[in-house]
């Protein structure tokens, strides 16, 4: 039996999924095929799209003839590795099942409408991720201490800036300053002996790993804008971090640094790195047993 659809509230919902994905951190070429395959199931004569981090866009011809054209600006999100698994999910659906416009948004809505992260496992996250990498760059106990009180402060303070300032410069550059000051200061009055060890780990919190790598595979997929963007955007994240941690040393009069280890101790390195990405496994929201799985790799390999 053959369905009538409202193609407009189809697209619609197209690029609903589709801006949701972008902003829980779905790759680009991946997040392109995926819609091109929606457009295919639903029987669209001729469908281009165009994605880049910022912007989808979507131009389709109805078997009726009839030509739509719909464009979404995407904002910055916060990588969710679950809810995107779940996007995924109902992308195959959608393809498989071709439910119409209004239950398409309803399937939508039940994605999006899942629990969000308990604000005391993100502050879990935090202190295994930033004090993990900073035991394992060979931070003794005394720095371990601040790593977490500096942990703690960065995912607070970044949550209630992450509300005020979308510039990614701007963010890591506040957040950096902030964390470098604890940090010297510290050392200064004798609560820390490692400066620089303990920022290493800290700073994990911050890079931003994900865009770059992101931007590299998309410039081999022959993708140049998006992975320009994705690499300026981790660049600027980069010097946002640079300028931060450089201004408290300028302040201080310049630091004495010893340069960083990996700690010598190999159960300290399995259990440190284990911590660690449990903590940015927990940090990109990931959840239930792919948590376990990401722990038991990171000690494999370590």
């Amino acid at each position: 039996m053959n369905v009538k659809y409202d193609y407009e509230r189809i697209v619609q919902g197209i690029l609903d999924i589709g801006e949701a994905m972008i902003r829980c951190g779905a790759e680009n070429f991946r997040l392109q095929d995926s819609l091109y395959r929606i457009c295919r199931s639903y029987g669209f004569v001729k469908y281009d799209i165009f994605v880049i981090p910022s912007n989808i866009q979507i131009t389709a011809e109805t078997p009726e003839g009839q030509i739509i054209t719909q464009i979404r600006l995407v904002e910055i999100g916060e990588c969710d590795f679950d809810k995107l698994d779940y996007l995924n999910n109902l992308c195959r659906k959608v393809c498989k099942e071709k439910p119409d416009a209004k239950e398409m948004r309803r399937q939508f809505e039940e994605v999006m409408g899942r629990p969000e992260q308990k604000w005391y496992t993100h502050y879990a996250a935090g202190i295994l991720g930033g004090t993990g990498f900073a035991v394992f760059f060979g931070c003794d106990i005394r720095d371990a201490i601040i790593a977490v009180i500096v942990s703690i402060v960065i995912v607070a303070a970044g949550n209630w800036l992450a509300e005020r300032e979308k510039n990614l410069l701007a963010y890591n550059l506040i957040l950096s300053f902030i964390a470098e000051m604890i940090i010297l200061l510290s050392v200064k009055f004798g609560f820390a002996d490692h400066e620089e060890r303990i920022m290493i780990g800290i700073v994990m919190l911050l890079i931003s790993g994900l865009s770059t790598t992101n931007g590299i595979r998309d410039l081999l997929q022959k993708d140049f804008i998006s992975g320009s963007i994705n690499i300026m955007n981790s660049m600027l994240g980069a010097s946002g971090i640079a300028f931060g941690t450089a201004i408290p040393m300028i302040l201080f009069g310049g630091v004495e640094a010893e340069g960083f280890i990996l700690t010598p101790n190999l159960i300290v390195q399995l259990i440190s790195c284990t911590a660690a990405c449990v903590g940015f496994a927990l940090w990109f929201k990931i959840r239930g047993m792919q948590v376990v799985y990401c722990g038991i790799g990171a000690f494999l390999h370590g």
